[in-house]
């Protein structure tokens, strides 16, 4: 394994967390309507999840014996929620990228390759979420146009 250019993606990896942890607890701070609540949690939890990985990838970074980012990567603020949702979409995949090249420069490094495979399906699963709050999933319910009847087992 390649440890600067493992360095480089974690530091990376670390600037995208950091970004989330103050993205995302912006957006919960501005966010408005009637579904406010909803979403201020769901954004308060998302900082809280940045915070984690940020902790986990700094520990991963001084194991390398390197030196970890203080510097966030851009923060995209807004006070309309649509937009807050895209920006949001966005970190994710850029995070989750980043986590896919890591998985790649660890190579047989299997702790690094591990902790970047966790990470990646944590991003993969906020991209999820976000896709589906800006109707970007295409849902396909072939069940979903006939009766389904539900019956009692003896």
């Amino acid at each position: 394994m390649d440890v600067q250019a493992a360095l480089q993606v974690l530091n990376k990896a670390l600037a995208l967390e950091y970004a989330g942890v103050l993205q995302y607890l912006q957006q919960s701070f501005l966010v408005q309507g009637p579904y406010r609540e909803v979403h201020a949690d769901f954004f308060r939890k998302l900082s809280d999840e940045c915070r984690t990985h940020a902790a986990r990838l700094g520990t991963y970074i001084v194991l390398l014996n390197g030196v970890p980012t203080v510097e966030p990567a851009p923060i995209r603020q807004s006070t309309d929620l649509t937009e807050m949702l895209k920006n949001s979409l966005e970190l994710e995949r850029e995070a989750y990228n980043t986590y896919l090249e890591g998985v790649r420069v660890a190579a047989d490094e299997v702790p690094l390759r591990l902790l970047c495979e966790e990470l990646a399906y944590d991003e993969r699963l906020h991209m999820e979420a976000f896709e589906k709050m800006l109707a970007q999933k295409a849902l396909r319910l072939a069940d979903a146009e006939r009766e389904i009847v539900l019956t009692r087992s003896a």
